[in-house]
């Protein structure tokens, strides 16, 4: 098991807002804010790096993640039958209570769901060491939510493709894209953050 480092309080209480947000205002459309770009070693490529886009999730504290993923799979089981757009909007919903408080999420780490023949999952099984580019420029938007930020959190991966982790977002997942098979959960345990905005390399504080 990774030694866990806190993620800065700023950056997960603008995640859950942000998810909040997102729930109410665009009825679930990831902002850009919770879309980062993944860079990770990868020998033979021109730079010896790649990056990939993602969508990146927040998981329950550890002693709330089976009662959630309990909850996800119960919506799931219960309004599939009716359809995608039903089960769809009741997920929206229920996201829309469940980002509430940060101190409910897990302070040490944010997740995806990919395919795991994806080459973002080949790469990080070579090497788990990787950063995640948090980036936002928007000049129309002047809100706490959509103010510019450059945010690196350096983290290592670890891959899940069952257990409780996995559960959890795969459930979560479900409730917008159905059941996807072949699928892996990446857990980026996260390490240390810096704010580089404008060429800057400054550590961002808990």
């Amino acid at each position: 098991m990774l030694q866990r480092h806190p993620l800065p309080s700023s950056f997960l209480s603008w995640q859950v807002k942000l998810r909040a947000w997102t729930m109410e205002k665009q009825h679930g459309a990831p902002h850009a804010g919770v879309a980062p770009l993944v860079t990770v070693r990868r020998p033979g490529t021109a730079l010896g790096v790649s990056s990939h886009s993602l969508i990146c999730g927040l998981l329950p504290r550890p002693e709330l993640l089976a009662a959630k993923t309990a909850e996800f799979r119960g919506l799931y089981d219960r309004l599939s039958p009716e359809g995608a757009r039903t089960l769809y909007d009741a997920g929206i919903e229920y996201l829309r209570c469940y980002y509430g408080d940060a101190r409910d999420f897990d302070a040490s780490c944010v997740t995806t769901l990919l395919h795991a023949k994806s080459p973002v999952v080949e790469a990080l099984r070579a090497e788990p060491a990787c950063s995640l580019l948090f980036y936002v420029f928007d000049l129309r938007d002047r809100s706490e939510i959509g103010s510019f930020r450059c945010w690196q959190l350096d983290c290592r991966a670890e891959l899940h493709e069952r257990g409780d982790v996995f559960d959890n977002v795969y459930w979560h997942n479900a409730l917008f894209h159905g059941l996807e098979e072949e699928r892996v959960v990446i857990q980026f345990i996260h390490e240390r953050s810096w704010n580089t905005q404008f060429g800057s390399f400054s550590a961002l504080g808990s």
